[in-house]
């Protein structure tokens, strides 16, 4: 081989390799950018749809204001219902609704037709361009967009706007008819969509998808894709992209969609692959022939220098060295462009991936329930924890003023690599002025970057005391604003090397630094909440409080106006008692005379006609005038019967007499069915069958009871209260026939129970009590009666007496339709 031949070899050789390094790095550095920019160009898709879809919004958001202002016209209203109301007046509220109806339809071009349909959905005024009378079934209870419709060759929408009165009565419907010319260059607009770029506006119909307008206005069959992206955001709400590969993966389309809120409607662009990645591809070629240009120029380049060095390559190896190591430079040199380029694409992955780490810890934060619900140290705790995490940073401090903004106190100091969390530490005005005059300039959502903070004329103050100690080398700082004014300054510090602070992380801490503010005024909100709260429990307290006392009072007062009641009625009937017996006692002793005496006038006569048979005629006639025999027979009855009236009121004045005892107060011996019987002959009367009435038989099972010790008229009161209540009962189920037995009965029976008590049970056979009733059976003022026939302290007062009064107990069990027993239990010999 000569030396022209190896001259051709290396120089071949050598381009050919450095041709062939510069591709394969140019092809490893394009295809991460490629997917990169492939992404960005279906970012600006969605972007672009959504803003179609802002557009159809808007387009239906005024569609539902004219049709809501055309049915709230109050004069439209008034002359609906006076047609409603008045069929002899239809004619005038026609007139008048046309008037006013023809004046909201010329109000703008859109609206071509107003229909309006009464309470009972039936024509009243149809004005512009009639609505066919199939479209009216439309739901009238809310506003309501139907699909696209077709009239004179012409598309319209209806808008249904039910018409509601002062009272939120519906009393009509206003079909109103509306262009769609507006929504029709909102979808046709292919600007930005290019050529094969196609809006699609879908809805349901029936719960089936059906083309609403498309944005080259062709009727034909939505492809299996479209459809289904349409019904992904009809029936779920979603909004995305879907890539649709074809068969040979080189062509297809790119969908994105998206709902329509407030209607069901959705929105669909579709476009050609290759030319929604055109601009990528250009990009990407162009990239490529720059780079092959490139290395074609070095090669070329590496040729002229090889051609006249190999001149001498077989003569001047030094100079050939020299050569191959200017080559190996140039090489490194393209090495090194193609590395900073990778470098530059990792750098804005990278940085692209903090803003997304970053956003959605600010979201996280945002709903935190500790957070959005003012828990204030759980809250700044899940704060300073995340910054430090998403920074990466040593410590994360917040700081708020004292009243006289002399100092800073900290929140909470959380210092990441011991996952502590540090409080009641304190910063002085006097110590580190400087720091607190940059902290007032926040206010103007400033921030305090100090790169270099030992350094910083703002911060450098801490060199010495805080930031050498402790290893800190960077700080970053933004003002806690609460209202517009600076509350305090969240500080961010970075340990062990300097950290240098991009613009991301000074707006991610602004953005923490607000929702700090946040959790302080919702945590203040709170406190306030809870001290209101408070207040309002403590005034419900005292109300409820001074309720019951009225109550007592009021008891009180009924009971001792009772007592003294009692007291003046014992006082009174025992007067008239004794006053009663006396004159009683006279006559029922004379009646003894006075029928011996009578017997002697009968045996005289008797004795008279047994002797004189035959007496004067005028005597005779006598004896005839007056009936002598029927006068003689009469007047033993009539003695008998006077001598029984008078042992009767004896039994009743004594009766009256025990009874009288309500007015004694201190304890005495008596006996206990002496003053139940006063009781019963008391209330003998009504016992006794009257009309309307069966009368009440009482059935007395007496044990052998040692006389007790007890307040004896206060007992007889609560044996009056018990047995007239049963005989209440009783009457009540006579007249509302809720007695299930034939006989009407009041059981009294008294036994001796152990530990020397005694034991009274009333029972009767009446209609019963409720458990809702029983249960209040002795609260003060409870009663089943009608007004002015009950007050409600009767059995308050019995039970007072039994339990507090005698320490003993009084006990109920009813069941309705089954009677009612109460039981008294107390002891003989009362303390």
């Amino acid at each position: 081989m000569n030396s022209k031949q190896l001259q051709r070899l290396l120089i071949f050789y050598s381009a050919l390799g450095i041709f062939i390094i510069s591709v394969l790095v140019a092809i490893i550095s394009i295809f991460p950018l490629d997917k990169q920019l492939r992404i960005n160009e279906e970012s600006n898709l969605q972007s672009t749809l959504q803003s179609r879809s802002l557009a159809v919004e808007q387009f239906v958001s005024r569609a539902k204001d004219i049709a809501a202002q055309i049915s709230s016209r109050t004069q439209a209203k008034r002359e609906l219902e006076v047609y409603n109301r008045s069929p002899n007046n239809r004619n005038s509220a026609v007139s008048n609704l046309t008037r006013i109806l023809t004046d909201a339809l010329n109000q703008t071009e859109d609206v071509v037709g107003i229909t309006r349909l009464d309470r009972d959905n039936q024509l009243v005024v149809q004005l512009g361009l009639p609505i066919p009378q199939k479209f009216w079934k439309l739901p009238i209870q809310k506003p309501k967009i139907s699909n696209q419709i077709r009239l004179k060759n012409e598309s319209y929408i209806i808008i249904s706007q039910p018409i509601i009165n002062s009272k939120k009565q519906q009393v009509g419907t206003d079909l109103v008819l509306f262009k769609i010319q507006g929504l029709e260059k909102i979808i046709t607009d292919n600007a930005g969509l290019g050529k094969t770029g196609e809006v699609f506006l879908g809805t349901l119909e029936k719960q089936q998808l059906k083309l609403f307008l498309s944005s080259k206005n062709e009727s034909k069959n939505l492809s299996e894709s479209i459809a289904k992206a349409l019904e992904k955001t009809l029936f779920s709400q979603e909004s995305g992209v879907i890539v649709v590969k074809s068969k040979y993966g080189i062509y297809g389309q790119i969908i994105a969609f998206e709902p329509v809120s407030n209607v069901n409607w959705g929105l669909a662009i579709a476009i050609e692959r290759q030319e929604l990645y055109a601009p990528v591809n250009r990009q990407v070629i162009t990239i490529g022939i720059v780079i092959i240009f490139l290395s074609l120029l070095g090669t070329c380049g590496m040729i002229l220098l090889l051609h006249p060095l190999t001149d001498r390559v077989i003569i001047q190896t030094d100079e050939l060295e020299q050569q191959l190591e200017e080559k190996n430079q140039a090489l490194q040199e393209l090495k090194y462009t193609q590395h900073q380029l990778l470098v530059e694409i990792r750098d804005r992955k990278q940085s692209q991936t903090r803003l997304q780490n970053q956003n959605k810890i600010l979201i996280e934060l945002a709903q935190n329930r500790a957070v959005n619900q003012g828990y204030l140290s759980t809250g700044i705790e899940a704060i300073t924890e995340a910054t430090a995490k998403i920074l990466e940073v040593e410590r994360v401090g917040i700081w708020l003023y004292d009243d006289s903004k002399n100092y800073l106190k900290s929140l909470d100091l959380y210092q990441n690599k011991l996952n502590e969390h540090i409080r009641e530490i304190n910063l002085n005005f006097k110590d580190y002025p400087s720091y607190f005059q940059a902290i007032s300039s926040l206010q103007d959502n400033n921030i305090i970057a100090a790169n270099d903070a030992r350094n910083d004329p703002r911060t450098k103050e801490f060199s010495e005391n805080y930031l050498k100690p402790l290893d800190i080398f960077s700080m970053l700082d933004a003002g806690i604003l609460i209202r517009g004014e600076v509350v305090g300054v969240i500080c961010i510090e970075k340990c062990s090397q300097i950290k240098y602070w991009t613009l991301e992380d000074e707006f991610f801490v602004r953005s923490i630094a607000n929702l700090v503010s946040l959790t302080i005024e919702a945590s203040d909100r709170q406190l306030a909440e809870n001290a209101l709260r408070k207040s309002e429990a403590q005034l419900r307290i005292q109300k409820q409080e001074l309720q019951q006392t009225l109550q007592e009072l009021k008891w009180a007062q009924t009971q001792i106006i009772q007592s003294e009641k009692m007291s003046s009625l014992g006082q009174m009937v025992a007067g008239v008692a004794h006053e009663i017996n006396n004159p009683v006692n006279f006559i029922h002793g004379n009646i003894i005379y006075a029928t011996s005496y009578t017997q002697d006038l009968f045996n005289l006569l008797q004795l008279y006609q047994n002797y004189y048979p035959h007496p004067h005629p005028e005597i005779e006639e006598e004896i005839e005038a007056i009936e002598l025999n029927f006068l003689q027979e009469d007047i033993k009855k009539m003695l008998k019967s006077m001598k029984s009236g008078t042992e009767r009121i004896i039994e009743i004045v004594k009766s009256l007499r025990i009874f009288s005892r309500l007015d004694e107060a201190e304890i005495k011996e008596v006996d206990i069915h002496e003053g139940i019987d006063s009781t019963l002959m008391i209330l003998q009367n009504r016992f006794k069958p009257k009309p309307g009435f069966l009368g009440i038989e009482v059935i007395k099972e007496y044990s052998q009871l040692p006389s007790i010790n007890c307040y004896a008229g206060q007992l007889n009161q609560v044996f009056m209260n018990i047995i007239g209540n049963a005989i209440d009962a009783i009457e009540n189920a006579q007249s509302s026939q809720e007695k299930q037995c034939d006989a009407d009965c009041i059981w009294i029976k008294t036994q001796v129970i152990k530990d020397n008590w005694v034991e009274i049970l009333i029972a009767d056979n009446g209609g019963g009590i409720s458990e809702k009733v029983r249960s209040n059976l002795f609260e003060p003022f409870f009663t089943t009666k009608p007004v002015g026939k009950g007050t409600g302290l009767g059995l308050s007062i019995s039970y007072q007496i039994i339990v507090e009064q005698h320490q003993g107990k009084l006990e109920c069990y009813s069941e309705l339709g089954k009677g009612t027993e109460f039981i008294i239990k107390i002891p003989m010999n009362l303390n």
